[in-house]
């Protein structure tokens, strides 16, 4: 898919699978008196939550399985948006209906913008009122039930507050990933004398085409692209996570600290400098190509994977191929043009 095509594609987005700027768009028609917006903004909300059900599910399946891969994880992942919002668009798990039963009781005079707002947790009254108690419903019963509801509703709520902070970063595919690094590691690859393509390929490998960067502990996206760890040196940010790594060819899981960022800029920047540092890169860094520059940071150990150097290779082909095909189907309308 090219870039243009991507960029085309999120207009549909709300269709595809939920995104939060398809949030800001219901909410708008609300305010412009569309009656349908609350109960699109409840089966949004309802869908937000069955990806959470679903990515929990998930977390419980021991890894290390046969198939089990970034690339794996990173489509399981898309594959659950979407059928988040089936379920949610179908029948449905009867959230989204307490959701729009608990707002649609408003006074004739009340904006529906203000109802939406409720449901996204953006207005300035943002608990939900439950609905009064049946004299008929067990007393015990139906407390269990309001605060269960609740809960649910605080930790989407929570979900929904923590998207658009400034210091969180998820691209939405893999051409997305490459396009937002490609300025800088073109900038970083003219210094170290390599291709933009396999600083890309490095960074996809070590964060999932941006799909596992590792959060700061504080919160928010640590833009950790290339995976340096914080020695006793770093006097930064940290992100503590676990890791897999490779001792006497044998795969295990540690947990370790890493370098955290403000920036894509600045992850670059740091990886440049980190590997003019360290002596042990001085023959990668001397090296006349892509293939010898990624082989000696694998023989300086810059990684414990022994298929390191083949994997980010093998990322950057793919990565090579599709710029090739970007680049005919330019040529080809400029032709049709002339």
């Amino acid at each position: 898919m090219t870039t243009q095509a991507f960029v085309n594609s999120q207009a549909s987005a709300q269709q595809v699978y939920h995104s939060f700027s398809g949030f800001e768009q219901m909410r708008a028609q609300a305010r412009d008196g569309d009656s349908e917006a609350l109960s699109g903004a409840a089966k949004q909300f309802e869908s937000v939550f069955v990806q959470m059900m679903l990515k929990a599910m998930r977390d419980t399946v021991p890894e290390g399985g046969l198939f089990e891969s970034e690339q794996m994880d990173f489509y399981e992942g898309m594959f659950d948006q979407q059928l988040s919002l089936n379920i949610a668009n179908g029948k449905g798990i009867g959230l989204a209906e307490v959701i729009e039963r608990q707002l649609g009781g408003g006074k004739p005079t009340e904006k529906p913008g203000a109802r939406v707002d409720a449901v996204l947790g953006t207005g300035p009254e943002t608990a939900l009122k439950m609905p009064r108690r049946s004299p008929f419903t067990a007393p015990g019963l139906a407390a269990l039930h309001q605060q269960q509801a609740a809960q649910r509703m605080r930790d989407a709520s929570a979900q929904l507050d923590r998207a658009p902070a400034p210091t969180q970063w998820q691209p939405t595919s893999p051409e997305a990933f490459a396009d937002a690094l490609r300025p800088h590691a073109r900038r970083a690859a003219a210094t170290l004398g390599v291709s933009e393509n396999l600083l890309i390929a490095q960074a996809a490998l070590e964060t999932g085409w941006g799909q596992k960067v590792m959060p700061r502990n504080e919160g928010g996206s640590s833009f950790n692209l290339f995976g340096i760890k914080a020695n006793a040196a770093w006097q930064g940010d940290k992100a503590s996570t676990a890791t897999l790594e490779y001792r006497d060819g044998i795969a295990q899981r540690e947990r370790a600290e890493f370098r955290a960022y403000t920036s894509i800029e600045q992850s670059f920047d740091d990886y440049v400098a980190f590997l003019r540092e360290q002596p042990r890169y001085s023959a990668a860094l001397q090296a006349s190509d892509d293939k010898a520059f990624v082989r000696g940071l694998q023989s300086a150990g810059y990684a414990t994977d022994p298929a390191y150097a083949q994997k980010i290779l093998a990322l950057k082909d793919r990565l090579d191929g599709a710029s090739a095909l970007e680049l005919a189907a330019g040529l080809s309308a400029r032709d049709d043009r002339s």
